[in-house]
């Protein structure tokens, strides 16, 4: 059964989560690990993948950490529901393989980072800390490359706006509010190369040719007013 713990953050540094996982000990147990952990909060826990889409609905946080093989509705058929939202969740996937084809959808329908069960907790929060700046995290030998590829891949116009993460929507603003991209890397605190990858990922997807692109497709969407 889901549990929203209807906490809310006492500054806006703080990562709002989610934990979905069938197992509740193993949910219990990262809910006392996260309890320790500096400006990481969590919002809510589910055991259920349709139950997961119903609470971050509610409570829009900013991160979700999800098991693929979530029963009722799995993972990766959430994370397809998920994105669907105005301003979709960075999604952490934890997976009891190391399987290639299971990284492959899990970064087709969106994730940022990729971890096997069996991953050390000091990984899960550098992996958490990672996607919530917007960027990736995937662990093996091929995993810059994995990463790289989903990030550039060719969007269908259908598809546009939808496919957005929050941290791309934000840049989207700053680049339509006349920031160069070194600008928007320091007010975000993340790289230049970060922001670099993330304007060419958003310039993809929009198939915008210049930042006038972006600024109508903002407009469009009112992320930004005139």
């Amino acid at each position: 059964m889901a549990k929203s713990l209807g906490i809310q953050p006492a500054h806006l540094s703080e990562i709002r989560i989610v934990i979905a996982d069938e197992r509740k000990i193993f949910r219990q147990g990262l809910l006392a690990l996260f309890s320790t952990e500096i400006n990481i909060l969590v919002v809510g826990d589910s055991g259920d993948g349709l139950e997961l889409v119903e609470m971050v609905a509610a409570n829009k946080p900013d991160v979700v950490v999800l098991n693929i093989n979530l029963p009722t509705l799995d993972g990766i058929s959430a994370a397809m529901r998920m994105r669907k939202s105005p301003q979709p969740p960075e999604l952490v996937f934890l997976a009891n393989q190391h399987s290639e084809t299971l990284m492959r959808e899990a970064f087709t329908v969106g994730a940022h980072a990729y971890l096997l069960q069996d991953c050390d907790f000091k990984e899960l929060v550098f992996a958490i800390r990672k996607v919530a700046a917007g960027d990736y995290y995937l662990t093996g030998p091929a995993g810059h490359e994995m990463v790289m590829e989903f990030v550039n891949r060719p969007t269908d116009i259908d598809d546009t706006g939808g496919l957005l993460t929050r941290r791309e929507t934000e840049i989207c603003r700053l680049l339509a509010d006349g920031f160069s991209t070194k600008e928007v890397a320091d007010r975000l605190h993340i790289s230049v190369k970060t922001a670099e990858t993330h304007r060419a990922a958003i310039m993809k997807k929009l198939r915008a040719k210049n930042v006038t692109d972006i600024v109508k497709y903002c407009i469009r969407n009112k992320i930004i007013d005139l």
